[in-house]
């Protein structure tokens, strides 16, 4: 393969691999179809800096001018400056999602079927159809151990409109 051809590879697919980043991004922000972006945007984010890295390889002789340029020095201290900024006021502390996921798995077993289904008849109705063994579990953590089962496929389970 000559050296143009792969040029014109990886131009060609940072330059789309861009465009789906940019745009899952942007809708990702909006919250817009979060459902399908998501995934997407992570596992083409990682391929996206691999063919990063290949654009630059083939294209480095080219790339070599633009690194002493005014402009060039300017944007990589902006964006350091604006990367730095967020980093430096992230939140700390635990994830609020992290923080609900426990207290629901941890918290006593009825309450948790309150949430997840109309009753706790009806919870354990559907627990036991679906082959999960009600012992003596005091949450839904102990009763996922208990049947060597996630707790989120009990809570699967439990959400089934059936």
């Amino acid at each position: 393969m000559n050296k143009f051809l792969k040029r014109d590879i990886a131009t060609s697919f940072t330059t789309f691999l861009f465009l789906v980043m940019g745009i899952t991004g942007v809708l990702m922000y909006f919250h817009i179809l979060d459902n399908y972006t998501k995934e997407m945007h992570e596992i083409l984010g990682l391929v996206f800096v691999l063919v990063i890295f290949f654009h630059v390889f083939f294209n480095w002789k080219a790339m070599k001018s633009y690194f002493n340029k005014k402009v060039f020095l300017s944007a990589g201290v902006i964006i350091s400056i604006v990367a730095l900024t967020f980093i430096l006021n992230a939140k700390t502390g635990e994830n609020p999602k992290a923080i609900l996921i426990n207290k629901t798995l941890e918290a006593p077993i009825e309450t948790s079927f309150l949430i997840f289904s109309k009753n706790i008849e009806n919870a354990k109705e559907k627990l036991e159809k679906a082959g999960i063994k009600l012992e003596k579990a005091n949450s839904l953590k102990e009763l996922a151990s208990i049947n060597k089962t996630s707790p989120f496929e009990i809570i699967n389970i439990l959400s089934q409109d059936k």
